[in-house]
């Protein structure tokens, strides 16, 4: 779509020699949703990285409200907007809740921290009450609301997420995605890579299936919800009703 934050075109990458990824095309825009769902091993958090510049890519191209950001350093794309929430939270474990964020917002002048760091207690008020507790403390869910609020502190225009669902209990689930609803209707671009197909596909616009390093199918998230293939293979016997 042409006022897409993000377009990835014909992106591949790998490790070493190893290709993973081979020629993938996305695109997300302001306020929207896209998921991206497939088996372990498909490729999709190698994709996160390498749009988020922590794997450079061999060929392919990644754009960010126009501006072409191959390779950049990841540091360089928090300022100019894109924020990762990866797999695995990566949290500093010894520092408090409250450093964890204000090292989000590193990029941040003091008003703009000051801002973000309300906004963050607003849509997480545990984050709040836990501001001078180690991470380390924190339950896995609590966990997975600061690694959200620490990429939001740097007030992206679009966030990438890496199974933010994963290990988590259902009620905690449901309170991230509802943020994420909320972080939608803001107007914030949303790139999800999401084990639970269902889930994910509730809460999108569009969606694109990665098979062995490909996007194999793409669609709105009714279109893949519908898809007899989708349902078969990643949605069980779901059949898009409660």
């Amino acid at each position: 779509m042409s006022d897409a934050l993000l377009k990835v075109r014909g992106l591949s990458a790998g490790y070493g020699h190893v290709p993973v990824i081979r020629d993938v095309s996305l695109s997300v825009a302001a306020g929207e949703v896209v998921t991206l769902i497939g088996a372990n091993g498909a490729g999709k958090s190698t994709l996160l990285k390498a749009i988020s510049g922590l794997l450079k890519p061999s060929a392919g191209h990644v754009q960010l409200d126009g501006a072409d950001v191959t390779g950049t350093p990841p540091e360089r794309l928090v300022r100019q907007g894109l924020a990762l929430v990866p797999e695995g939270r990566l949290l500093f474990g010894p520092m408090s809740v409250e450093e964890n964020l204000l090292l989000g917002g590193h990029t941040q002048g003091a008003q703009g921290v000051a801002a973000e760091l309300e906004r963050v207690h607003t849509l997480f008020p545990v984050l709040s009450e836990r501001a001078k507790q180690p991470a380390a403390t924190l339950s896995g869910g609590e966990q997975q609301m600061l690694a959200v609020g620490r990429a939001l502190m740097s007030a992206p225009r679009v966030l990438l997420l890496d199974e933010p669902s994963l290990g988590l209990a259902p009620k905690i689930i449901a309170d991230i995605f509802g943020v994420l609803d909320a972080l939608r209707a803001e107007g914030l671009a949303i790139l999800l890579v999401e084990q639970d197909a269902r889930l994910a596909l509730r809460h999108s616009d569009r969606g694109l299936v990665m098979r062995t390093g490909h996007v194999a199918l793409e669609g709105t998230a009714e279109e893949l919800i519908n898809n007899d293939d989708v349902r078969l293979i990643y949605l069980g016997a779901w059949h898009g009703k409660e």
